[in-house]
């Protein structure tokens, strides 16, 4: 007979849609998946656990409730994503019980370690804890291997769909951003240093989607130093509305401190934009400056330029070619069953 497969998927859900992304990637992988989050969920099967560090009195009892979990769940897999609290709070309630899978978002393994000693020795410990390790970047990869050594990484992204049929939208001359309105991703930056690009050309316009903690300010600031007619704040977009906005743009810009690979990237090189990102060594995985894109020179205005120079027919060629060979949902569902296989086997 049969048996039956199991996941137990830990990790955060609330405002981030990536976790719930991952559990439709690999669902049909297994026979019963549970989530295991900080926040309840409407729309998948789950369970909510504070993963807080703060309370030492609530630390151990979270850790208990969730050993509790996995000895009632009896996973085959217990997959925890990022190397921070949800990573700490998993290895400790697991110890050894299930297998150990770790998938890498990117701040917890190149920011995170760099805070402090405790920060780093608890990334360490769980790095070293999990069976088996994911990274979305190689050089994501490489950081891990400074960490703790050449412990094998799968590096896998979760990957985009390819718009096959845009033939009933219009590009405008729009420059899309959608990432978080954090500081991490300076949307302040994109702002300021997009207005004299814009002034210049009144047939251009700012499109900023998501929200965040400072919305509110970036939107005082944008009614001061842009047009009305050249900016708007569109707030939380669903995938097909994302997916619109990114058939519409001409120019994607996304330019955080740090990061790995950027679904919003992939998905803007899936849909045809030309992306101006960071220079990061994620980005570098991804964008050959002039290429397919471009690589931030510290100076949006000259950047956009440059973007307007190139033939975007030519680029998106290029970049619909890179997505289809390294980063489609199906090629990345193969590579993450394949761990899965590893684990079962």
């Amino acid at each position: 007979m049969k048996k039956n497969k199991k996941l137990l998927l830990i990790g955060g859900s609330k405002g981030n849609v990536h976790l719930l992304n991952y559990k439709n990637l690999i669902s049909s992988y297994f026979d019963d998946i549970l989530i295991v989050s900080n926040h309840e969920l409407s729309d998948a099967k789950g369970r909510s656990i504070h993963f807080g560090l703060k309370n030492p009195i609530d630390l151990w009892r979270n850790i208990r409730a969730l050993r509790k979990i996995i000895k009632e769940f009896q996973p085959d897999v217990v997959h925890v994503h990022q190397a921070n609290a949800y990573g700490l709070i998993t290895c400790l309630a697991n110890r050894g019980l299930k297998p150990l899978l770790l998938t890498t978002w990117g701040s917890d393994v190149l920011t995170l370690p760099h805070r402090s000693i405790l920060h780093r020795m608890m990334v360490t410990y769980i790095l070293k804890r999990a069976d088996y390790i994911t990274a979305d970047a190689q050089f994501m990869a490489d950081a891990i291997h400074q960490l703790i050594g050449q412990k094998p990484v799968l590096v896998a992204n979760f990957g985009v769909e390819i718009a096959e049929n845009e033939a009933d939208l219009v590009r405008e001359n729009t420059i899309y951003s959608n990432r978080m309105h954090e500081s991490l991703y300076q949307i302040d930056q994109i702002i300021h240093q997009s207005a004299s690009f814009l002034n210049e050309h009144p047939d251009w316009n700012l499109r900023i989607a998501a929200s965040g903690s400072e919305t509110k300010k970036l939107q005082e600031m944008a009614s001061q130093v842009l047009s009305n007619d050249q900016y708007e704040f569109v707030g939380f977009q669903t995938s097909q509305e994302n997916r619109k906005n990114y058939l519409r743009s001409k120019i994607y810009v996304s330019i955080p401190n740090t990061d790995g690979t950027s679904i919003s990237l992939l998905e803007a090189l899936a849909y045809g934009c030309i992306p101006i990102v960071s220079d990061l060594p994620a980005n570098r995985e991804w964008i050959e400056d002039g290429e397919n894109g471009i690589i931030t020179c510290g100076n949006l205005d000259l950047d956009l330029n440059r973007a307007c120079s190139m033939n975007h027919d030519k680029v998106k060629a290029l970049n619909h070619q890179l997505i289809q060979e390294k980063a489609t949902k199906q090629a990345n569902r193969i590579k993450f069953c394949s761990i899965y296989d590893q684990i079962l086997d």
